[in-house]
């Protein structure tokens, strides 16, 4: 576990396959303006002794860059299927061409983990599901990972599975509501009976995503599947289903109460397995709430393998922390809850709840199969949103010992009347499970993605693998002199860089850290390669300088209001000067050090926040509304182009004196990624938007060559889908365009686009970046770290 704090943990977005469910409904989430300093104080759960230091809600916690993320993927609109579907159509029409893609790295980093299993039929093999990069498969003890899931299927990972007979089964789209960066829709459940060599689709491709798979211990091909839906309720396939006597088609054998509910956990008696406990959850989001929890949500068992289903809620005693007092009875605070059952006492059941909000409401045991339950001790952390966990493993050889999901990993050696923290691993636990062929073996994954202890989790004898390239990146940075130089910013594991501020870059698969929290913006000053920046989200930001490791506070800006992905931009024209964007702007001279608003103040450029997008809870007020995106001209200083996360796109000719808006100008009114000014001519802009729009067409990339008088849509064929990132190569006339569904670039044609090379993972592309001496360009992908093909040819 790093010492910064790990702020989140999912990620959603529109998955490309087909069958993806992304009506995506989001809120502006939103924290404190930050304006000088890291945030970093402990959490109040933070244990004795514990070498960790845990998350807080202050520092943005889970939520927070999701809810950016899904409101700039969306632009705050509902998405049809029928409308990601059509994207995918579009993306498909592109073949690939050309050079191949190339993996750089980080592969020493890790991110998060949504599955883990044990292969008990092989020494030290285990797989692993990341939430945004697929399977991977690791024969040495978890020390090192491959991939064992095609790049061409859809990376989004919610659970994984494998049967006594070797079968693998993948849920896709990840159940974790939208936490920490960006959690995934999926397109079902996919099988593999090779060793993850090749998978086929297995329906349910309807059900948004897969909170859980269990497999029969007895009869593998017995397959129950949790599907958990979606945040909108529009998913067509949600609740507890099991697999056919056919083995291929699926059978809802207990239904959602509700469109909100859908399955989220399960677990089965070890002795009678007939007897299988389901976890139904109702949550939502809207663009004005959050609420993950209400009456569908609940606790079942059947004791005839799913043909019916009994609800669990008989609980002597109140928990503490159930301030309503409702246990697991059906009730609008029931939120999130996870099930385990002890492997060797079969009546030894344990459940955790949260509230619908995140807190914690109760943890309970049961010594007789599920019929009652007691209250024990506080299994969660006190992290306040612990919709964002929800899984509890108990050790094979002792019912006593168990741990729990939370930011920090939780654990009990008391039957869960006392609990303390396992320390020495990244934050947000997510999966566990014990090696059958090695005594005291267990394997454990989080955000920070895998770690093994040959001491059954005792506390700090966790060791991280070393290469797992399955991280989730936000942006990228290129030294303009250097192009090994990199550095991105990462979800949950900080800003890391391929140097050190002793050393310059070497093996670009081993990156190290700079900065904390979410890693987001990251700069590297074009001429001096030794100054260079980081961001954590909602603009806590610093300057570095080598060789002394200096690390400088940005000094206080003037903003009211900061989106958790706050741009930072240096002029192209004088490196000293840096822009930063909140609800006004602000320029400084002195490399951030002081700042000076150039733009009128309030909600002159962005508009006030819509009243259903106005949040009133204590976290995340006062993100919306605010600047996305500055570009200054490099042949006229004065010139400033911004955009809005409220689709408003401004032009300054005089640092800020005078403004000029160009929406309602034939351009889209939608969140604005990007905006590339040409480097040879102030008047000749591109600019890239988010979001869908009805139509055959994609309108999000838009040119003018004469300062915004005139927009032409010059997007051609690109799939009607996000353009997250622009880059622009003077010198060869062409421009590249980072999107959900590859890289493509138009060479000197207005709408003339391709897709760029071949072989790129098929997930998300947040940034691309051309190396100074214009022969090589970078991708940094959501999921599969950063990549690198040749374009000089």
């Amino acid at each position: 576990m790093v010492i910064f704090r790990r702020l989140q943990r999912g990620s959603r977005r529109f998955w490309r396959l087909a069958g993806i469910f992304a009506a995506i409904v989001v809120i502006a989430g939103l924290l404190t303006s930050a304006t000088a300093g890291m945030i970093g104080s402990e959490d109040e759960d933070h244990d004795a002794g514990s070498a960790e230091v845990e998350e807080d809600e202050g520092d943005g916690g889970p939520q927070a860059p999701a809810d950016f993320l899904n409101d700039r993927f969306t632009s705050r609109q509902d998405i049809t299927d029928d409308q990601v579907q059509q994207a995918v159509a579009q993306a498909a029409q592109f073949g690939e061409n050309g050079e191949s893609w190339r993996l750089v790295g980080p592969s020493n980093i890790g991110g998060r983990i949504t599955g883990l299993v044990v292969d008990p039929r092989r020494p030290n093999t285990i797989y692993v599901a990341a939430a945004g990069g697929g399977v991977w498969r690791s024969t040495d003890a978890g020390v090192t990972f491959q991939p064992a899931w095609d790049s061409r299927l859809p990376q989004a990972l919610g659970s994984l599975e494998m049967g006594r007979d070797g079968t693998l089964w993948a849920g896709t789209g990840e159940a974790n509501p939208s936490g920490g960066g960006l959690t995934f829709f999926g397109n079902g459940v996919y099988r593999s009976t090779d060793g993850g060599r090749s998978w086929q689709s297995w329906g349910l491709s309807r059900s948004g995503s897969i909170g859980r798979l269990l497999v029969d211990p007895v009869n593998p091909r017995r397959v129950f599947a949790a599907a958990t839906g979606n945040l909108s309720g529009t998913a067509q396939q949600h609740g507890i289903y099991r697999l056919a006597d056919n083995g291929r088609d699926w059978q809802l054998v207990l239904a959602a109460p509700n469109r909100t509910t859908g399955g989220v956990d399960l677990a089965i008696d070890p002795v009678n397995h007939n007897r299988v406990y389901a976890v139904l959850w109702d949550h939502q989001r809207n663009n004005g709430a959050r609420v993950y929890g209400g009456v569908g949500s609940g606790l079942f068992r059947s004791d005839n393998g799913g043909d019916t289903w009994t609800r669990l809620e008989n609980v002597t005693g109140t928990s503490p922390t159930d301030q309503t007092g409702t246990g697991l009875r059906s009730d609008a605070s029931l939120g999130r809850i996870g099930v385990a059952v002890a492997p060797n006492d079969h009546n030894r059941v344990y459940v955790i709840t949260a509230t619908q909000y995140g807190p914690d409401k109760g943890f309970y045991v049961s010594n007789d199969g599920g019929t009652s339950f007691a209250p024990g001790g506080r299994a969660g952390g006190g992290s306040g949103y612990a919709w964002w966990f929800g899984k509890m493993w108990v050790d094979p050889k002792n019912e006593n010992h168990l741990y729990a999901a939370d930011v920090s990993l939780r654990e009990s050696i008391d039957g869960g009347a006392t609990w303390g923290v396992s320390s020495g691993v990244h934050a947000d636990q997510h999966a566990m499970q014990w090696d059958p062929n090695q005594p005291n073996r267990v394997y454990l994954g989080n955000d920070g993605g895998v770690y093994r202890s040959d001491a059954n989790g005792a506390t700090t004898t966790w060791v991280h693998a070393t290469y797992e390239p399955f991280n989730q990146s936000y942006h990228l940075a290129v030294a303009q002199d250097d192009p090994s130089r990199l550095a991105t910013g990462l979800q949950d594991n900080g800003s890391v860089r391929t140097w050190t501020d002793k050393a310059p870059p070497g093996d670009l698969t081993q990156w190290n850290a700079y900065g904390g929290g979410d890693g987001h913006e990251v700069v590297i000053d074009y001429k001096d390669h030794n100054v260079y920046y980081e961001c954590s989200q909602v603009g806590v930001c610093h300057r570095h300088q080598d060789p002394d490791g200096t690390s400088v506070n940005f000094g206080p800006r003037h903003s009211t209001r900061i989106t958790t992905d706050a741009p930072v931009i240096l002029d192209p024209s004088d490196p000293n000067v840096v822009y930063f964007g909140g609800n006004v702007l602000d320029r400084s001279t002195d490399r951030g050090t002081t700042f000076t608003q150039i733009s009128p103040p309030g909600d002159f450029l962005t508009g006030p926040v819509p009243p259903d997008e106005d949040d009133k809870g204590p976290f995340y007020a006062n993100e919306y509304a605010t600047i996305t995106w500055i570009a200054p001209a490099k042949t006229d200083p004065k010139t400033i182009y911004l955009g809005t996360d409220t689709g408003r796109l401004w032009k300054t000719g005089d640092l800020g004196a005078t403004w000029t808006e160009f929406t309602g100008k034939g351009l889209p009114t939608r969140w604005i990624n990007s905006i590339v000014v040409d480097p040879a001519d102030a008047n000749h802009v591109f600019v890239a938007f988010s979001g869908y729009r009805e139509g055959d067409l994609a309108a999000n990339i838009w040119e003018t060559t004469d300062g915004g008088t005139s927009w032409d849509n010059i997007s051609g064929r690109l799939p009607n889908g996000p353009v997250e990132m622009l880059t622009y190569d003077q010198q060869r006339h062409r421009l590249y365009a980072a999107t959900d569904l590859g890289v493509f670039v138009n060479r000197n044609g207005r709408t003339n686009w391709q897709r760029v090379g071949r072989g790129l993972p098929n997930t998300s592309i947040l940034d691309v970046k051309i190396t100074g001496d214009g022969r090589t360009l970078y991708a940094a992908t959501f999921g599969r770290s950063v990549w690198s093909i040749r374009i000089d040819d």
